[in-house]
Formats: structure tokens, C-alpha cells, sequence
């Protein structure tokens, strides 16, 4: 962690694991004298312990708690390999669906979220949630050679779903042409680089 000016003049560092902190300031009560009584439960702050806690006298058992707002993580930059690790993540890579699920969302190559997404929003669309029971989808002729079942729980719907994608290009044949399946970031970037 990073710590203040402050703490850092006390210390002697900025940057510290968490647990070094209080072990420093201790050392440093000590050497300068500053605990109260035999049992030392209490530290009687000089200028500079005063200037970081605005206290003449601290309870050593508080020294911690009084820390926190002097004391700051350091945010790990993303290198380029913990970028590509997010980008090609199992839900967000693309794939290649089945004619048959093709046909329903309108696309042939997408990812795992988008073809959530898109099938919540076609259930949403057609009014197929179970109205008794609103974790269950009624399945449709449209959706049946999908889900072989009249009656599906929603969160499971994945367990159907992925015997309808793959990452091989060639396992399918489509009749038809499809176009680029394009997520809203995806979208927005472009619309933003067309109109320049």
C-alpha cells in the first residue's frame, strides 16, 4: 500500500505491505519514548505522531484504525496479457452456433453472453415465461428443436444451448448468409469511427 507524507515521515517509507505499518509505528514509539505507563496501552503523540493523528494522546490498539485514512492501495495496472485473458474469456469469445439456433437468433457467430442475452430477450419478446412459475420458459415450435422440452427451467437454458455452439467454423452448414453479430460496445465504437 501507499501511505501519505505524513505517515511516510513517521515510517520511513512510502510504499509498505499492510501489516508492516503498524509494526513500524510501534518501533517508533518506542525508540522515541512515547507510551504512558508500565503497560504501555496508550502512546503520547509528539509533533509529528500529532500531525497525523490530531491527538495528544493515541490508544495502541487504535493505531490502525487511526491509519486508514492515511493509507492507499495501489492500483495494479492491466498488462496486456490480463487485457487479452478478459477479452477471450469463455462467455465473451465468439462462436459458431448451429443452423438451428441460427435461424432463431438471426446470426451465426456470437458468444456465449450475447446468446444469453438475445434468448432473454426473445423469451421477454414472445411472453414464453412460465406465468405460474416465472423460472420456467414454455418452449415455443420455434425454440422445440432447441430445447427438446415443452417446459424449461431459464437458468438452465445453457445446458441446451451449448449443443448449438462450437468454436469450429466447419462443423456447420448454413443455407444462408448472416450478418456480424455486433454488441452494443461494438456498435458504438463503430458509429463513433464511421461518422469522422
Amino acid at each position: 500500500v501507499r501511505v501519505s507524507p505524513e505517515l511516510a515521515k513517521i515510517i520511513g517509507a512510502e510504499v509498505l505491505p499492510m501489516s508492516e505499518i503498524s509494526l513500524r509505528l510501534h518501533q517508533e514509539a518506542l525508540s522515541r519514548q512515547l507510551h504512558e505507563g508500565h503497560d504501555r496501552m496508550y502512546i503520547v503523540c509528539d509533533e509529528d505522531f500529532k500531525a497525523l493523528f490530531k491527538l495528544d494522546r493515541i490508544r495502541v490498539s487504535t493505531l490502525t484504525n487511526h491509519c486508514k485514512k492515511h493509507i492507499f492501495k495501489i492500483e495494479k495496472e492491466k498488462t496486456a496479457k490480463d487485457k487479452s485473458r478478459s477479452k477471450n474469456s469463455m462467455y465473451s469469445r465468439k462462436l459458431w452456433l448451429s443452423p438451428t439456433l441460427a435461424e432463431v437468433l438471426g446470426y451465426n457467430h456470437m458468444s456465449r453472453h450475447s446468446v444469453v442475452k438475445e434468448m432473454w430477450a426473445l423469451i421477454k419478446a414472445r411472453g414464453l415465461q412460465d406465468p405460474k412459475n416465472k423460472k420456467f420458459m414454455l418452449v415455443d415450435e420455434d425454440l422445440m428443436p432447441i430445447f427438446k422440452a415443452k417446459r424449461i427451467q431459464t437458468f438452465g437454458m445453457m445446458k441446451y444451448l451449448s449443443e448449438h455452439m462450437c468454436n469450429d467454423e466447419g462443423e456447420f452448414e448454413y443455407s444462408r448468409p448472416y450478418p456480424e453479430y455486433k454488441t452494443a460496445d461494438e456498435q458504438s465504437t463503430n458509429g463513433s469511427t464511421e461518422g469522422s
